[in-house]
C-alpha cells in the first residue's frame, strides 16, 4: 500500500511540481484553496480527519511579499493562522508535517556569510515575520514538525504547471524581448532550482523535528548570479553588456539572504552550489534553450 501524502497548494509553482514527481510512487492527495479553505480551523481538522495522509506537505501560501506588506491581516490569517491550522489537524491525525517556510525570515541581516538557522534575525517584513511566527507555533503543537526555509526559485516554464517570476525565466524573457535586465549588486541570496527541491522533498520526510535551511548555497550578488547565468545563456557571446548593475543602496548594508546548509548536510541532504544549479538546469532542459532564444517559440 502505497504511503499517502498530502499537498497543500497543488496549484502553485512548488506544490503543483511535488505533486506531479511524486504521484507515481506515492498516494498523493492534491488540495488546491478551491478544494479546502487553511484559514478555517474546523474545516481543516475535518479534512485532514477524513483524508488521513501520512505526510502533509504544506505549501499553500500568500508569497508575495508585496501583497503581504499592502494586506498584513491576509497575510497573517493564511501565512500563519492557516498553517498552525494545519499543525493542529496533523497533531490530532498522527500526520507528519513539512512546512514550506522562507528565507524572508532573514531580510533583516546584515552580517557577513551565510545565515543559520540559530542566528538572531530581525524581522523587517510581513511575510517573513508571520513565517517566523508560523514556524515557532507548529514547532510548539508539533515538536517532530519539520520547517524548511527555501530561497527563491527558479524553473523553465513547463506546460501545465505554474509559472513564476524567476530569474531564469526574467533572463530568457529580456534576451527573446532584447531588452537588457538590471539587477541588484547589493542583494544576496541563495537561489535554487526547484526541481532539487523537489527531489529532495523525500529525505527530509525523515528529518527530526525542527527548521532547516533548504537550498542552494551562495556567496554572490544577485547580479553576479545573472552575469554568470546569462553568460551560459548567451552561446554566441554576441550580446555584449546585457545584464547591468543595479546600485540602488549598493554599499549602503547590502541585504543578505543566503543560508548556510551545515545543518542540513549533516543528515545526508544537499544542494548544487547556485550558478552550478542554473548549469545543471541548463544541461537538464536543453529542448527550452534554444528555441527561446533562437526562435522564441516557447511562451513565457
Amino acid at each position: 500500500m502505497k504511503k499517502k501524502i498530502m499537498v497543500t497548494g497543488s496549484d502553485g509553482f512548488l506544490g503543483g511540481r511535488i505533486a506531479a514527481y511524486y504521484e507515481m510512487d506515492y498516494d498523493v492527495i492534491r488540495v488546491s484553496h478551491g478544494d479546502l479553505d487553511i484559514t478555517d480551523e474546523e474545516a481543516v481538522g475535518e479534512f485532514i480527519k477524513d483524508k488521513s495522509p501520512d505526510v502533509v506537505i504544506h505549501c499553500a501560501a500568500i508569497s508575495n511579499t508585496r501583497v503581504c506588506e499592502e494586506n498584513p491581516a491576509l497575510s497573517e490569517v493564511v501565512n500563519r493562522r492557516g498553517s498552525v491550522n494545519m499543525a493542529k489537524a496533523c497533531r490530532e491525525n498522527g500526520s507528519r508535517l513539512l512546512f514550506m517556510s522562507s528565507d524572508q525570515i532573514y531580510g533583516g541581516s546584515r552580517q557577513k556569510g551565510p545565515n543559520k538557522e540559530t542566528d538572531e534575525i530581525p524581522l523587517i517584513n510581513v511575510y517573513g515575520t508571520h513565517k517566523k511566527q508560523a514556524e515557532d507555533e507548529i514547532l510548539e503543537i508539533l515538536p517532530d514538525g519539520i520547517c524548511l526555509r527555501l530561497s527563491w526559485m527558479y524553473d523553465f516554464p513547463v506546460r501545465g504547471l505554474k509559472s513564476s517570476a524567476n530569474l531564469l525565466v526574467n533572463l530568457l524573457r529580456a534576451m527573446v524581448q532584447n531588452h537588457p535586465i538590471k539587477l541588484s549588486v547589493s542583494d544576496y541570496r541563495s537561489i535554487t532550482w526547484v526541481q532539487e527541491v523537489v527531489k529532495n522533498i523525500e529525505p527530509a520526510m525523515s528529518l527530526p523535528g525542527g527548521i532547516y535551511n533548504f537550498g542552494s548555497e551562495s556567496t554572490l550578488s544577485v547580479y553576479e548570479i545573472g552575469s554568470r547565468v546569462f553568460q551560459m545563456l548567451d552561446k554566441s557571446g554576441n550580446r555584449g553588456n546585457f545584464v547591468i548593475p543595479d546600485e540602488t543602496g549598493a554599499g549602503n548594508n547590502p541585504r543578505n539572504l543566503t543560508m548556510d546548509m551545515g545543518k542540513l548536510k549533516a543528515h545526508g541532504i544537499g544542494f548544487s552550489e547556485t550558478v552550478e544549479g542554473f548549469s545543471k538546469c541548463l544541461d537538464a532542459s536543453p529542448e527550452y534553450v534554444h528555441p527561446l532564444i533562437g526562435e522564441s517559440i516557447v511562451e513565457l
